[in-house]
């Protein structure tokens, strides 16, 4: 029977309660996370960043599928020195199959490997002038798994510079901590979407009432930190009752997602635009004079009339679908947000009254 040395096994049981003390200081770390909601983002960096500073690796990145499911690609990797590596580039995507034997990272995951790990080490190239070394060394593949059979990525480490041999205490802590790392994914994915969904229209896809009261006093108070300009505006729908009592509530479903889809082509990225209700939409427009503003909702007026509207009865017959605005400024004609929308309201309601298809302002009510 062989001898065991005693310091050897003296050091492999200090390794191991080291590895149990980071891998639990790991699991409170992005535990944590998920309670103070942090952005998918961060928590990307926080398991990186827990298995390089926690459990000592040289770098370490997470690897998820593509939309079409043909590609393994880089969400997130750090290097050596700390510097994360955000996204895909062409030496970060791997080909997958569901095929067996296609290729490390593809078995993993669909499942046909349980992970994998190696400790070569290799030397350097030939002739070179740096470190580098010849593939990758003292590596290991691990799949990110949310529950048996439900793998959503796989984690990659290396000891490249280190040339650190991996053990099997060193594979076990890494599969226990890629289950805990797929399940805080999974929940803050599902977090994502319930938190969507809580401020998304479910018939336009756009922001809704909700989403709308909660932005325009922070736009409000950003204008008045740093007096700054911008604009509301009111729209609805002209007619839209006669639509649906003409051509049912299909159609005017179809006549509100053309609306929808016309208001959120022709504005910026850092526009919002909601539907607040029933034929009701507003725009909150940021860091825009009224001048400006009223240039936006001149172009929303036209470019819905003169579209092609998408009820094929209202096509025959000629009509137009179209819009009526009512526009306010801060600071031109209200400080607080209540009062603003307010404005913007009443404006609306004299476009209506002046004949629809139209845009009214403090300005054009003056000028009468």
């Amino acid at each position: 029977m062989p001898h065991k040395d005693p310091k050897n096994a003296a050091e492999k049981t200090r390794r191991e309660k080291f590895l149990l003390k980071q891998e639990l200081a790991m699991f409170h770390q992005v535990m944590e996370g998920m309670r103070l909601d942090i952005s998918q983002e961060e928590l990307l960096k926080l398991i990186v960043k827990s298995l390089t500073k926690g459990l000592g690796y040289d770098r370490a990145a997470l690897f998820l599928p593509a939309h079409d499911q043909t590609l393994l690609e880089r969400a997130i990797g750090i290097d050596q020195k700390g510097r994360f590596e955000m996204g895909a580039d062409d030496h970060s995507r791997h080909p997958i199959k569901p095929t067996p034997g296609f290729s490390i990272l593809s078995d993993i995951y669909f499942g046909y490997r349980d992970f994998f790990f190696s400790n070569n080490v290799l030397k350097r190239l030939p002739g070179a002038k740096s470190n580098l070394v010849k593939g990758v060394t003292c590596n290991a593949n691990i799949p990110v798994q949310v529950r048996k059979g439900q793998i959503i990525g796989v984690l990659a480490v290396d000891n490249l510079f280190s040339h650190r041999h991996l053990r099997k205490s060193d594979i076990e802590s890494l599969l226990n901590f890629a289950t805990q790392a797929g399940l805080a994914l999974e929940s803050a994915r599902l977090h994502e979407r319930v938190k969507t969904l809580s401020i998304t229209d479910e018939l336009t896809g756009l922001f809704n009432r909700r989403y709308f009261d909660q932005v325009l006093p922070r736009e409000v108070a950003r204008c008045q930190r740093y007096e700054r300009e911008c604009a509301v505006l009111y729209i609805d729908l002209d007619l839209f009752k006669s639509v649906n009592d003409r051509f049912g509530h299909a159609s005017g479903d179809d006549v509100l997602k053309y609306v929808a889809n016309n208001l959120r082509g022709a504005i910026r990225n850092i526009d919002t635009v909601c539907r607040i209700g029933g034929e009701e939409f507003a725009v909150i427009l940021p860091e825009t004079p009224a001048r400006d503003a009223l240039g936006v909702a001149q172009r929303l007026v036209h470019r819905v009339a003169s579209s092609t509207p998408p009820v094929e009865a209202m096509q025959r017959s000629g009509e137009s679908v179209t819009i009526s605005i009512g526009m306010a400024s801060y600071p031109k004609d209200a400080l607080a947000p209540e009062e603003l929308l307010a404005k913007a309201d009443a404006y609306l309601y004299q476009a209506k009254a002046q004949g629809r298809n139209r845009v009214v302002t403090d300005e054009s009510l003056k000028t009468e």
